[in-house]
C-alpha cells in the first residue's frame, strides 16, 4: 500500500524524507521532495501575500485608528523613530511622508519664501537662512501623514 503524501505533516515529510531507504523506494523519495516543495512555495505565497482588508487610513495629524487629533507638539508625536503609539487608544500608527504632496507644494512654497518670507524676515533683522528653515518646516508639516501599522504576524 503506498503512503498518501498529501496528509503528512511538513515535520513527518521531513521525517520521512531523513529515514526512507533511498535506493529501494526512489519514487516515493521523489514524491515526497515534490510534496515538500509544493508546501514550501505555498507557505511562501502565503505569507507573501497582501492583506487585502488592511485599510492605511492615512490622516492628517490625526489617529489613524480612533481618529482623534495629536498635536504637532505633542510628545507623541515628537518622539523619536517612525512607529509611535496613540496617547488616547494606545494603538500603533507610523509617520509617513507624501511625496506627491511635497512635490507639488514645493514650488509655490518656494516663490512665497523669495518674495514675501525673505524679505519679510530680514526685514525683522534675522539672517535669510531663517526663513528657509521656515520653508522646511512648513512643507515637512504639510507632507506627513499618520497610517495604520500593518501587523508583521505570519497568517496561520
Amino acid at each position: 500500500m503506498e503512503p498518501n503524501y498529501s496528509e503528512y505533516s511538513t515535520t513527518e515529510l521531513k521525517d520521512a524524507l531523513a529515514n526512507i531507504d533511498k535506493e529501494s523506494y526512489p519514487e516515493r523519495v521523489e514524491r515526497i521532495k515534490v510534496e515538500l516543495a509544493s508546501r514550501q512555495k505555498s507557505e511562501e505565497s502565503r505569507l507573501n501575500t497582501v492583506d487585502d482588508d488592511f485599510e492605511p487610513n492615512e490622516q492628517f495629524f490625526k489617529c489613524p485608528t480612533c481618529e482623534k487629533k495629536i498635536g504637532f507638539f505633542s510628545r507623541t508625536a515628537n518622539k523619536w523613530g517612525k512607529i509611535k503609539t496613540c496617547p488616547h487608544c494606545n494603538t500603533p500608527f507610523e509617520i509617513s511622508v507624501k511625496f506627491k504632496i511635497l512635490a507639488i507644494a514645493f514650488i509655490p512654497a518656494l516663490i512665497i519664501q523669495l518674495f514675501i518670507l525673505r524679505p519679510l524676515v530680514v526685514g525683522f533683522g534675522l539672517h535669510a537662512a531663517v526663513s528657509t528653515s521656515i520653508l522646511c518646516g512648513v512643507l515637512s508639516f504639510i507632507s506627513m501623514r499618520y497610517r495604520k501599522v500593518r501587523s508583521t504576524k505570519p497568517l496561520i
